[in-house]
């Protein structure tokens, strides 16, 4: 019989460390803010999949946006898959896209960024833990690699409210700050961070959509908050985002710790209709 229960009582880290632990094959489905929900699958103790009904990314615009697919090429093989019955993701390797090592990174970061938005939200959720035979089993992630950046990532996020104070929602800069004559005291790496703060983003959002780790991410953002930068949304405020993208031309490109760390699995050949892919 399905388990029930408050995400404020039972929250996602400890939902996952329970089909961790037990190495169950089952699900967790979350009804989060908005009638969102997010259904994480799991077998032998590994993610094994995920749906989001609302999630922000999809593969191929994903793809677009970091500049390794065209906008032409993203909707031939998106037709190419309907024609032949195939996931996109198989296409894109099939077709030397991308690798099978770069196609688990892109996998992983679309079910962390899901997963940040279950855990921001997790106070007025619910969850739904059933065990049992799942059909999703496109991918083998072990479950200790997400729960060792959640846990991370719910220290920073506990810390940078506790330094932004009262409010909630989405992050903007102060608009006192003029930072296109200040930007030469933040680091390349703030800047990053910077760029994806445009008064629509929350501090989960902007960790997920940061090209750093989303713990580091939220380093930053502490670090920001502290110094006066970075603050809730004020409603009816100006988007912040203009004064930001300029700064990342001024500055020299620099290596970028990559979001995620490569799984020791391997895909399945087959990527399940439905996953998050």
């Amino acid at each position: 019989m399905p388990a029930y229960g408050s995400l404020a009582t039972l929250g996602v880290a400890e939902l996952m460390q329970i089909a961790a632990l037990f190495r169950k094959m089952g699900s967790v489905r979350l009804v989060l803010a908005g009638g969102r929900t997010i259904t994480i699958f799991f077998q032998d103790g590994k993610l094994s999949g995920l749906n989001d009904s609302g999630r922000v990314w999809q593969l191929g615009d994903l793809l677009t946006s970091m500049g390794r697919l065209s906008e032409f090429d993203k909707q031939r093989l998106l037709s190419d898959c309907k024609l032949h019955g195939k996931r996109l993701g198989q296409v894109l390797m099939d077709e030397g896209y991308v690798s099978r090592e770069e196609m688990e990174d892109l996998l992983r970061r679309l079910i962390m960024q899901s997963l940040l938005f279950a855990v921001e939200h997790e106070r007025s959720g619910e969850f739904e833990l059933n065990l049992g035979a799942v059909s999703e089993t496109s991918v083998q992630f072990p479950m200790a690699d997400f729960l060792i950046e959640i846990m991370s990532a719910i220290d920073g996020y506990r810390r940078l409210r506790e330094i932004l104070g009262p409010g909630d929602g989405a992050l903007g800069l102060d608009a006192r700050q003029d930072l296109t004559e200040t930007f030469h005291a933040f680091t390349y790496r703030q800047v990053q961070v910077l760029a994806h703060i445009d008064g629509e983003k929350t501090p989960m959002d902007v960790a997920a959509t940061s090209p750093l780790s989303p713990t580091e991410a939220l380093h930053i953002l502490g670090h920001l908050a502290e110094a006066g930068v970075v603050r809730w949304q004020e409603p009816g405020a100006e988007r912040p985002l203009a004064p930001v993208v300029p700064l990342l031309r001024t500055r020299p490109p620099a290596e970028v710790k990559s979001p995620v760390t490569a799984p020791r699995d391997v895909i399945s050949e087959r990527l399940t209709p439905g996953a998050v892919w």
